[in-house]
Parts: structure tokens; C-alpha cells; sequence
């Protein structure tokens, strides 16, 4: 597996700064793709210090039983969704749901009938406790914003016990609560880039088969890496039920895990498809913030219309993009522009349907085959569908028994 622009920089921080480092390294690789990165490391610890003094703890819990802590960093389908999933299963297995969610988050954005907790009462002076002596000045910064997530994260769950439940396991939060001691369980979120290695948490749930192997490819034991799709795919998808209409492109202009060429070739890729005169439509990311530099080509911000259930089937082109299974999924063609960058070489083996392209040519020639040529429709269709079943396990339940597992022993 060839090395990325992140994976060299983990190794960097391993080298120069130890192992203490490496704990924020989520947090010092985007910034360090943005100006002033110290600068903004130290405003950000300053922006964490408010938001842990001034906010509220929440409810008060009296745990009759082991807890399920959900820990929820964000919102949507890259955080508070996909923990939602779990929901039917903790309380299956005997546990009482609990939420810990970040600062910033609405009380609106979760259910009235589960306890809400939030980490509150750090401040700056508890990062004494990160070791501020040692390191350069933006690492300083990012491990003294960590330091006050443990303590407030400590106040927060302080007497009680259970586990704890994640959809990610490196973002600042999230990698607090791993200091914890309890037992850690991270959700699949979406296609494993990059960033997701190494794993951190205790154990591992993932989609599919498919995703475990990408998993153990990466180096984590394999009784760590659970298969459970959590409801996804359970309604098997939908076959697209006729040729496409147009042209829809995911931009992933805002993920610097992908590195610096991606967004230069995404812009070049959909300037010469609008040449071409085919309909064509950017799907813009919810961080693009509804930016766009596709110059005259349409773009569409979050939600996008054009992918909403029982649309006529588009022909979708997405590079490494958990869209493209949504998109196929909702019944369209998908399509992976088949680029040879270095790195998030275990998400594009996860996040690679059958057809493929190279060239804005080539996407030509299948769009008007696709409209042209019902038996070609036929046999990928069928392609898509079994891409589509194998991204997903059949055999729900890996985490009701991992939870019995790890839990029965707390006291």
C-alpha cells in the first residue's frame, strides 16, 4: 500500500515529536493545509477553553446498569446518524444509552428520551497535565487542547462506567474519550481513508466483509474488527430502472486527505464534460460551504434534489466518495473516475463500483451507451447490484454480541 501525504506526515510526527504527538494528529494535519496554522492551533485551544467553561454539564444520570455512551462529535451521517444506528442494538443488549455530545451541538439534534450529557468545567491551566514543556509550538497547542477534552471529558463521566460508543476515533473529542479506560467501540462512518489509520479504539465496526478485510489490511487484529452494517443496505437497493438523464459529478474539493491534486484535476475534469454538451451538474460537499470554482458548470449544495428517492436515474462520478454508494443505493449509475493518486488506497478498494472511467472521453462514450444499449444496461446493472449487496453485511447482530462481550464484566 503506497504511502500518502498523511501517512508521511504520522510518520514525521512520530519521528520528531514521540508518540504524544501523534495523539493530535488529526488535528495538526488540517491545519497545517491552512494559513497561519499555530495561529489558528492556539485561537482554537482559546475557542475550547470558552466552550468547555461557559457551557452546560446537562443531565445528571443515576446509572441503574452499564452505560452506552454515544459520543457525538457531529452532526449528519459522518456523526450523530450513524450512532443513532445503534440505538435498537444498546438497548437490545441490557444497556441505558447515554449521549455526550461536543458543545457545539443543538439539544434539538437528538432524542428528548435519552439523557444528555455534555463536557464541560476544563480550563486552560488543565494543560499542564499535556506535557507543554516539549515539542513545537503548534503541537504544544493542539496537546493542550486535548488535555482540557480529558479533563472536562473526566468531570463529565466521573463515578460512572459502561462503554463508549464513537463514530470516529481521531477527532479532538473523540480521541479524549479513549483516555477514559473504558471499554471503545467506533462506528464506520463512512469509506476508510487515510485518516482512519491507525485504528485507535478497543474494536472496529464495520459495513461488510469488504471493509474488514480493508481493515486488516491496515494492521488491526482481526477480533478487533466487528461486521455489522447497523440497517444499511437492508432494503437491498434499487436497480437503475432506465438509462441516465445527465451527468452528476461529487466534488471533493475540500478534502485535503486526498491531497493537492484532486481538486485541480476535478475542476479541469468538469470544465471539458461541459464542453461536451452533455447535462452536467457538480454535487457540491456539505464543507464546501457552497463554494465553487467549476466555473460556469451548475452546482448543487446539500441536500442535492437531483439524488432524492425516485428521481429519474443520473450517471454519477465520484472519485473515493461514500456518495456513490448513496447514489446507487437511490437507484443511479455510479461511476468511479479511476485516478492513480497516492494513498487512500483501502477506500478506493472499498468505494469502487464496476464502471469505471479515466477521461471526460470516456465518460462520453458510457453515458451514451448506458442511454443507447439495453443489454449493456442489463449485465451492469447487475454489476452495480452485487457491488451494492457486498458493501454491506446480510448477517446483522456483530455488535449485540460485542456489547455482551465487553460489558458483562464492569462491575
Amino acid at each position: 500500500m503506497s504511502s500518502s501525504s498523511f501517512a508521511a506526515f504520522v510518520a514525521a510526527l512520530l519521528r520528531d515529536h514521540g508518540p504524544e504527538a501523534a495523539e493530535v494528529r488529526h488535528e495538526l494535519f488540517f491545519l497545517s493545509h491552512k494559513p497561519f496554522p499555530t495561529l489558528r492551533g492556539w485561537g482554537a485551544a482559546l475557542r475550547d477553553a470558552r466552550l468547555l467553561t461557559k457551557g452546560k454539564a446537562g443531565a445528571v444520570i443515576r446509572q441503574e446498569k452499564p452505560l452506552a455512551v454515544l459520543v457525538a462529535t457531529l452532526a449528519g451521517a459522518s456523526g450523530w446518524q450513524t450512532l443513532a444506528r445503534a440505538l435498537p442494538t444498546i438497548r437490545q443488549a441490557g444497556l441505558q444509552p447515554v449521549i455526550l455530545a461536543h458543545p457545539r451541538l443543538p439539544d434539538e439534534l437528538f432524542p428528548a428520551d435519552i439523557p444528555l450529557m455534555r463536557p464541560v468545567g476544563s480550563r486552560l491551566r488543565d494543560g499542564r497535565r499535556a506535557g507543554l514543556a516539549h515539542g513545537k509550538c503548534g503541537v504544544r497547542a493542539a496537546r493542550l487542547r486535548l488535555s482540557m477534552w480529558q479533563a472536562a471529558i473526566d468531570r463529565a463521566l466521573h463515578g460512572l462506567h459502561g462503554v463508549l460508543i464513537l463514530h470516529n476515533d481521531f477527532d479532538m473529542m473523540s480521541t479524549a474519550c479513549l483516555s477514559r479506560g473504558w471499554p471503545t467501540v467506533c462506528l464506520q462512518h463512512g469509506i476508510p481513508t487515510d485518516e482512519f489509520f491507525p485504528c485507535r479504539a478497543d474494536y472496529q465496526v464495520v459495513w461488510s466483509d469488504l471493509c474488514r478485510r480493508a481493515f486488516l489490511r491496515a494492521g488491526v487484529p482481526p477480533e478487533r474488527v466487528i461486521v455489522d452494517a447497523l440497517g444499511r443496505g437492508e432494503e437491498g437497493g434499487q436497480a437503475p430502472s432506465g438509462p441516465p438523464q445527465d451527468i452528476a459529478v461529487v466534488s471533493q474539493q475540500q478534502a485535503v486527505i486526498f491531497g493537492n491534486r484532486l481538486p485541480s484535476a476535478l475542476t479541469g475534469f468538469v470544465s471539458e464534460l461541459v464542453e461536451s454538451g452533455l447535462p452536467v451538474q457538480v454535487l457540491l460537499h456539505p464543507a464546501e460551504r457552497g463554494r465553487s470554482s467549476y466555473g460556469s458548470a451548475p452546482v448543487s449544495v446539500p441536500p442535492h434534489a437531483r439524488l432524492a428517492r425516485g428521481s429519474a436515474p443520473a450517471m454519477v462520478l465520484a472519485y473515493c466518495s461514500t456518495m456513490a454508494l448513496e447514489a446507487a443505493a437511490l437507484g443511479h449509475w455510479v461511476v468511479t473516475v479511476d485516478w492513480s493518486f497516492d494513498g487512500n488506497q483501502l477506500a478506493r478498494l472499498v468505494a469502487q463500483p464496476p464502471l469505471k472511467v479515466h477521461t471526460p472521453l470516456e465518460v462520453v462514450r458510457l453515458f451514451h451507451r448506458l442511454r443507447q444499449d439495453a443489454v449493456f444496461r442489463t449485465e451492469w446493472a447487475e454489476q452495480q447490484r452485487t457491488w451494492l449487496a457486498d458493501s454491506f453485511s446480510a448477517s446483522p447482530g456483530g455488535l449485540g454480541r460485542l456489547l455482551a462481550m465487553i460489558v458483562s464484566p464492569c462491575p
